[in-house]
């Protein structure tokens, strides 16, 4: 088995939670995650792990965890060996690869969605980046020119602290904030929500992720289309992947990025949230503001980027589990669902 062959665990995964597009069989919907977690749960309470459900007695297994699971649906799904094989052979000559959470290799800072931690990670790129953790900089993707502008600096400046910036590769913020890290000589991880595999081979993402700069991952099929649930889902993968979120342009209770940082805020508290402040800023930022998100220093910028966020208070955070969050630093060491969400950088057509 080569270094990029999925392991029987992960395969098991895919075969259970990836639509594997290339097969294009749309006749059995894959488990939800709700689904596949309860799996988990039950293959836990008689012993057994995942791989066994390669195995020929796989049927004898699954009747002792029936009713709780749906044993005819599992089997079809794992009935797409051909499927899968097609599917491995596209990513790898992309150089997509996939792991799945019961790999060593899995991101640790993902495992603190806990039950909403993605069965499967695929990606683009080094994946010693995803340790790394940085500056999440989310916002709108119709920016005005000021918050195009205060992105490029913010993320420029967090590259040359060798500080990673983290973002969603969507038009708009996320691009302007990862381009102009990548610009700076800085890292990149960019958690996409749909066309892994047409935004890992497009020419200057390419050209990045061959220099170890830039790392794609996507939880959703490699081929997947713009979905806004994924979109949804996203906002907390790039949350837990990055020690603070930055908030550049949101709208008022409306779009992702309003609702990926109210569920920081309120809910899984994985990193202090700040927030662009100013007279021009969108209603959304002030609301933000209201709702205890932290003011981001007004320009220029005391002392450094870095002396800000290590002043965050972290209080009711979750913690991450390492003992300086900068140590991982170090050199090696809105969405309207009738858009379709764009990659990185567009690929050559």
């Amino acid at each position: 088995m080569s270094a990029n062959t999925p392991s029987p665990a992960t395969q098991a995964v895919l075969l259970l939670c990836s639509p594997l597009r290339a097969g294009r069989n749309k006749d059995v919907q894959p488990l939800s995650i709700g689904e596949f977690n309860e799996l988990e749960k039950q293959l836990q309470r008689v012993g057994a792990g995942l791989e066994q459900l390669l195995e020929t007695d796989a049927a004898a297994l699954l009747k002792k965890i029936s009713p709780a699971v749906d044993g005819a649906k599992i089997e079809s799904l794992l009935g797409r060996g051909f499927m899968l094989s097609m599917a491995v052979e596209t990513w790898q000559s992309a150089g997509v690869w996939v792991t799945s959470r019961h790999e060593m290799d899995y991101p640790e800072r993902l495992h603190r969605l806990k039950q909403n931690a993605p069965p499967l990670i695929y990606g683009c790129g080094e994946k010693k980046l995803l340790s790394r953790g940085g500056l999440a900089i989310v916002g709108s993707r119709d920016v005005d020119t000021l918050g195009e502008e205060f992105t490029k600096r913010a993320a420029a400046s967090a590259a040359r602290e060798e500080m990673q910036v983290v973002s969603g590769g969507a038009r708009g913020v996320d691009q302007f904030a990862m381009l102009a890290a990548l610009e700076a000589g800085g890292t990149v991880v960019g958690v996409l929500a749909d066309s892994l595999l047409r935004s890992a081979t497009s020419g200057k993402a390419r050209e990045a992720i061959q220099d170890g700069r830039l790392t794609l991952v996507s939880a959703f099929d490699p081929e997947a289309g713009f979905n806004v649930g994924n979109a949804m889902q996203r906002n907390k993968q790039i949350y837990a992947l990055a020690d603070f979120g930055l908030v550049v342009s949101s709208g008022y209770n409306e779009g992702g990025t309003w609702s990926g940082a109210i569920e920081q805020l309120e809910k899984l508290r994985l990193t202090p949230i700040f927030v662009r402040a100013g007279d021009d800023v969108p209603e959304g930022n002030r609301q933000l503001l209201r709702r205890d998100a932290l003011p981001f220093p007004s320009e220029p910028w005391p002392g450094s980027l870095r002396e800000v966020f290590e002043a965050a208070p972290q209080k009711n955070l979750q913690p991450i589990e390492t003992a300086d969050l900068f140590a991982l630093h170090e050199k090696p060491p809105e969405y309207r669902s009738s858009q379709r969400e764009e990659a990185l950088i567009s690929p050559r057509k």
